[in-house]
C-alpha cells in the first residue's frame, strides 16, 4: 500500500482498516488467504494495520462495500464520509498541513 508508506509522518491523522471479503470464516482461514498478499505486496512483513473479519458480511453490507480493495474515509468524529477516497484523504492531509 503505497499511501501507507508515503504518509508515515501523517499516521497520527488517519487510520487504515482493512475488511476481508466474507469468504474467510475464521482468523486461521484469513491468515491462509492473506499469505500471498503479504508476500506479494508487503515483502513477507506483517500487515501494519488491522484486518477485520466479517464472516457474516453484515458490516460489509452496512458500509456498502461491493469490491475489494475498497477505501472508506471516516472523519475524526467517526462518521463515514460519503464518496471518501484516498484522493480525498490526501487533500485533507495537505489542507491540515497548510493550517
Amino acid at each position: 500500500m503505497e499511501f501507507w508508506a508515503t504518509h508515515e509522518a501523517d499516521r497520527d491523522k488517519f487510520e487504515v482498516l482493512a475488511f476481508h471479503d466474507p469468504s474467510a470464516k475464521s482468523f486461521a482461514e484469513l491468515d491462509e488467504k492473506l499469505k500471498p498478499v503479504i508476500e506479494k505486496h508487503w515483502q513477507g512483513k506483517s500487515l501494519p494495520f488491522p484486518i477485520l473479519l466479517d464472516a457474516s458480511g453484515a458490516t460489509v453490507k452496512r458500509f456498502g462495500i461491493q469490491g475489494y480493495p475498497t477505501n472508506i474515509l471516516i472523519d475524526p468524529e467517526g462518521r463515514i464520509v460519503k464518496g471518501g477516497s484516498e484522493v480525498m484523504l490526501k487533500a485533507r492531509l495537505a489542507a491540515a498541513k497548510g493550517k
